[in-house]
């Protein structure tokens, strides 16, 4: 014979041991006439023996699984929005460091020129804004970028002709942080800049 019936042994008397059933050897347990459960597993009559309730073992209803994935829909929306706003203002601090470096040169070939005092400083405040975008991402990188709105204004006194384009600069700087206060909720005044 072949096949998994010719592999099992036969008895002294010739016949074949009975098989055990398909529970037994998959470690199920039929005894006794409890329900079934696996060996290590914890059933409703594991549960039940050891004085367990298993009403409520089905998970959260259908209402309260609605509530949590709201929850971290809402939760998944607001860090979009903190990335966004915080990203168009390290955008914007690049923009204004591009255009503190290009100001100076379009001034220098001028017969006025630009002195290199001048040149220097605004070298130093386009590095300053472009290394302020990286750290933006810190909870007092707002604050900081903020600060650097006012040195940016400052450079109105050093060249008068970037006046327009400084005031646009800062405009776009509040209207982004007003942005960030609809979108996130962030609190009123000073405390928006550290949040």
């Amino acid at each position: 014979m072949s096949g998994p019936a010719a592999e099992r042994p036969e008895g002294p008397d010739g016949a074949r041991p009975p098989q055990p059933a398909a529970d037994e050897r998959e470690g199920l347990s039929t005894t006794g006439g409890e329900e079934l459960s696996t060996a290590g597993r914890e059933g409703p009559a594991t549960a039940e023996r050891e004085g367990l309730s298993t009403a409520g073992r089905e998970g959260p209803s259908t209402a309260e699984r609605e509530e949590l994935y709201a929850d971290e829909r809402e939760a998944q929306r607001l860090q979009r929005a903190n990335r966004a706003t915080r990203g168009g203002l390290a955008v914007l601090l690049c923009l204004e460091a591009f255009v503190v470096l290009l100001v100076p040169r379009g001034i220098a070939q001028t017969e006025e020129g630009v002195s290199t005092t001048k040149t220097l400083l605004l070298v130093g405040l386009a590095v300053v804004l472009v290394g302020s975008a990286f750290l933006l991402g810190r909870r007092w990188g707002i604050a900081l970028g903020s600060f650097l709105q006012l040195a940016l204004a400052a450079t109105i006194l050093l060249i008068p002709a970037v006046a327009v384009v400084v005031v646009m600069f800062v405009l776009l700087w509040l209207y982004l942080l007003r942005t960030r206060h609809t979108w996130l909720g962030t609190p009123r005044g000073w405390r928006m800049l550290v949040t």
